[in-house]
Order: structure tokens, then C-alpha cells, then sequence
């Protein structure tokens, strides 16, 4: 019994220790902000840069050109770089970019694309269908943790993905004002009515107690 006991044991500690094994490495993930910058190699245009850190790594994506048109070719470069040692992340790193959606992680316009590292960088070569809001979202895993940058694009004249969030509530908290307003008018004009058939009915009750003395019995009045 006791070795029986000790095997059910020893078998449920190899598979938990089968499965952390086999467990995927947990994502940290970091959000970039992107803004406008010139850089040395298109001095003339602005470019959309972001740098963030992740753990020891700074992460730098730049997108050529700055201002995304729909459907011209858009080159991404990213440069990963240990910040401890100096050196370049020379592992493997993944972009997918995905439209944005309200409710739903979007749908994907490119990628999963994996790149290996190209003269210090990694190259991205998306292709923007339409005027919308995206996110770029870059992996890398370096052994100990995978990394995921998400990044922010906005292409065209399409408007802040909360911009139609912010419309919806707005007309959300209008719509309730408008029925409270209507509910306490409603409740105000059924109390003044029962304030006048209450009324209209304790002067009946009064008349009734209170006959008047010069009525006659047979109902004229002298």
C-alpha cells in the first residue's frame, strides 16, 4: 500500500514537471508610444520612431516614411540592443500587424513575418490596405523571457480608435438623461393628479357630512 501510494505520488510529480517544461515562456508585455522624428538616413521626411526598454534590452522600431499612405510600401526596421553588454540581439524576432478593432483583437493585415538580423537590424516590409488604426506588435525571446512590443499606428485620416467609444457613451449618458427626465415629469404630473382627485374627492365626502339646512326633505330649497 505504501509503495503504491509513493508511485501515484512520483508519477504526479513528473507530470507537473513535464508540463512547466513544456509551457511556453511567459510574454512581458510593453506598449510603445510612437511620435515624429528625423533621422541621419531621410533627413528631409520625418519617420515614426518609438524606443522602449525591455528588461535589458532597448528596443527602437522606425517606420520609413513617417506619414503611412494606404496601400505605398512601408519599410519597418527594428534594433534590439543588450544594454548591459553592449551588444545586438542577433536572435530571431517576429511583426504582426493587426487593424484595430473595438471589441476584438482585429483582424490581421501582415505577418506573423519572422526576420533574422540584417546588418544590425531587422527589416519588415507591411503593406497598409485602407485608412484605419493598427497595432504592430513585435516578439522577441531571448532564452529566460519573450518580449512584446506593441505599438500604436495610425494610417490616413482615420480618426483615434476611442474616438467611436467616446461618441457611443456620449450618446449612451444622453439617451439615460433624456429618459430620467422624462420618468420624473411623468411621476410629477401622475402625483398632481392624485392631489386633485384627492382633493376632488375629500370636498364630495365634506358635502355629503355637512347638508345644506335650508334644503327641504323633498330636495327643494326654501
Amino acid at each position: 500500500m505504501k509503495n503504491s501510494r509513493f508511485l501515484r505520488h512520483a508519477f504526479s510529480l513528473v507530470v507537473v514537471c513535464t508540463i512547466a517544461a513544456a509551457s511556453p515562456v511567459a510574454a512581458h508585455h510593453i506598449l510603445g508610444v510612437p511620435h515624429y522624428a528625423y533621422d541621419e538616413d531621410y533627413p528631409q521626411t520625418p519617420v515614426l520612431t518609438s524606443v522602449v526598454t525591455a528588461g535589458a534590452y532597448e528596443v527602437k522600431m522606425t517606420g520609413y516614411p513617417g506619414e503611412i499612405v494606404p496601400g505605398e510600401p512601408v519599410s519597418f526596421h527594428v534594433y534590439i540592443k543588450n544594454t548591459d553588454s553592449g551588444r545586438v540581439f542577433d536572435g530571431e524576432a517576429t511583426l504582426t500587424i493587426r487593424k484595430k478593432g473595438l471589441l476584438s483583437a482585429g483582424k490581421v493585415i501582415y505577418g506573423p513575418s519572422t526576420a533574422e538580423l540584417d546588418e544590425r537590424i531587422y527589416k519588415f516590409y507591411p503593406l497598409f490596405p485602407e485608412d484605419a488604426s493598427f497595432l504592430a506588435e513585435l516578439r522577441f525571446e531571448d532564452g529566460h523571457a519573450q518580449w512584446v512590443v506593441d505599438l500604436p499606428i495610425v494610417v490616413g485620416e482615420a480618426a483615434a480608435p476611442w474616438v467611436p467609444v467616446g461618441w457611443s457613451a456620449a450618446a449612451a449618458t444622453l439617451l439615460l438623461f433624456l429618459l430620467r427626465a422624462v420618468a420624473i415629469k411623468l411621476r410629477r404630473r401622475r402625483r398632481s393628479i392624485d392631489e386633485a382627485t384627492g382633493a376632488a374627492t375629500a370636498k364630495s365626502r365634506r358635502g355629503q357630512k355637512n347638508p345644506d339646512p335650508l334644503a327641504h326633505r323633498d330636495g327643494t330649497v326654501a
